[in-house]
């Protein structure tokens, strides 16, 4: 039952995490990354669609776990799911609804793949909300939203673009980008996990943050090597090594930050494709 009385403290700068409208909008700048590298014209239907699916998963699984929690949790975002999950709830069903809506306008190719990735969407629900699945799942957390975030954002490219080899590892290279931001983020924040009883896997594997500054090492000498052989990707090339470069910074300066703020930065430079878009 959502609590009325309870004032809920949160910094303006953390808010847009809060309603989960930060996911959307890195989605949307991705989207137009690789749209421009790529020379494709893509209608606002599609930057709209994209933006209202990636906030139904992101919001949807914010509820989810809000509506689980039984007491107070530090975690700011989950706090506010938990007090507000009602409400919440309404909005999401109102977006869910206008979604469908603006889904019917897509043509037939649009809507077979928004139809796919809307079953993954529902999948991941499942697995990592069901009781009998859920922990085991939750072992794959990350995982699962890295690659389906990073789907979503090229989702109406397949239809538009010749699905070249170059191509496929650029969507490989920013998947593993997106699964690496999960990962960062879930080390930093595996004592918030521990209160919630939320699996995780970082919680499954202590180790694996040593490992995240070397696969995004990895992931810049992979980009520069696809910009070599294609100047085409060269936009793309330098987001990815800026983003996989602040990235290695977090990961070095993360316990002289608090769990919020850093969850805010580690977003924050997924936006680099900013620089050359706008």
């Amino acid at each position: 039952m959502e609590n009325k009385s309870y004032k809920f403290d949160c910094p303006y700068w953390l808010w847009p995490n809060v309603l989960s409208l930060d996911a959307p909008l890195i989605a949307i700048i991705w989207q137009e990354g690789f749209a421009v590298s790529l020379g494709v014209e893509l209608g606002w239907i599609n930057r709209v669609i994209l933006g209202l699916y990636t906030w139904l998963a992101y919001c949807g699984d914010r509820i989810l776990d809000g509506r689980r929690l039984q007491s107070s949790v530090l975690s700011v975002r989950h706090e506010f799911a938990r007090i507000h999950w009602r409400s919440l709830t309404k909005v999401w069903f109102l977006v869910l609804g206008l979604t469908i809506f603006l889904t019917t306008k897509l043509n037939l190719m649009e809507l077979v793949y928004g139809a796919l990735f809307g079953v993954f969407i529902g999948l991941y629900f499942l697995l990592q909300h069901h009781p009998l699945t859920r922990i085991e799942a939750g072992k794959y957390k990350e995982f699962l939203a890295g690659i389906g975030f990073a789907s979503g954002t090229v989702l109406f490219l397949f239809v538009r673009v010749d699905l070249t080899a170059l191509f496929f590892l650029m969507f490989i290279l920013w998947a593993l980008l997106c699964v690496v931001n999960c990962l960062i983020i879930s080390v930093k924040e595996i004592t918030l996990d521990k209160e919630m009883g939320q699996s995780s896997q970082a919680r499954t594997w202590p180790k694996l943050g040593r490992f995240i500054p070397g696969v995004l090492i990895c992931l810049i000498l992979f980009s520069l090597t696809v910009c070599f052989l294609d100047n085409r990707w060269i936009l793309l090339s330098l987001c990815f090594c800026l983003s996989c470069g602040g990235l290695v910074q977090l990961c070095r300066r993360s316990s002289g930050c608090g769990s919020p703020l850093f969850r805010v930065l580690t977003d924050a430079v997924l936006l680099s494709p900013l620089i050359f878009i706008v």
